[in-house]
């Protein structure tokens, strides 16, 4: 899985940015720097001619980072004098992309939960406030995960041919784009969190 993301500017006034990303197993990466840094340049040049720009700032693969994920949920995300937020609660697979929308829902939850009269009190809101909503995310990124890093032949023709398809049927097309937005199950309902106005001003229905 090739991937390149924009990321914005370090400064004002700076040049954009794009994170880039090359999916392997980790058990691979040794056997893929044997082979050298032109021979993995070469690969990628031919699957995707338009990342030559990105390529070019790349010398060695000290320019590059091992990353390594795995599906993690912790049952219960308090303990003594500590409440964990974020990855540490609920690791799992990039592939929704909800990393830093599941982060600040937790911090928004944890707030809520502070007005609680006591830390007992809250502790327990924090837990139930956020219980359903990351347990639904982490299922879907477990169940979506093979589909785009697997040594399956059929899940990527599924991911490809019967997705696309299926993506313009209703009520397909609503779900898949409230599960990309992170809202199913309602969390900013549940969290008493008001949707963002429209460009008009007022509250969309």
């Amino acid at each position: 899985m090739i991937g390149v993301l924009p990321i914005g500017r370090q400064r004002l006034g700076g040049p954009p940015l794009a994170a880039f990303f090359w999916s392997l197993k980790v058990g691979d990466y040794e056997t893929l720097k044997a082979r050298g840094i032109e021979a993995w340049k070469d690969r990628l040049h031919r699957l995707w001619p338009e990342t030559a720009p990105h390529l070019a700032a790349i010398e060695s693969f000290d320019d590059l980072s091992l990353a390594r994920y795995a599906h993690h949920t912790m049952p219960t995300p308090v303990g003594e004098g500590i409440v964990f937020v974020g990855d540490s609660a609920h690791a799992t697979s990039p592939q929704l992309g909800q990393g830093a929308n599941m982060a600040l829902l937790d911090a928004r939850a944890l707030a809520l939960a502070l007005e609680c009269e006591s830390i007992e009190a809250a502790l327990d809101r924090y837990v139930g406030l956020r219980r359903w909503h990351v347990r639904l995310y982490q299922a879907l990124s477990y169940a979506f995960t093979p589909f785009y890093q697997s040594d399956s032949i059929v899940l990527p023709l599924l991911r490809d041919f019967m997705v696309a398809f299926v993506a313009r049927v209703p009520p397909a097309p609503r779900f898949l784009a409230a599960m990309v937005a992170g809202s199913l199950l309602s969390p900013v309902r549940r969290l008493e969190l008001k949707p963002a106005p429209t460009r008009e001003g007022t509250e969309p229905a």
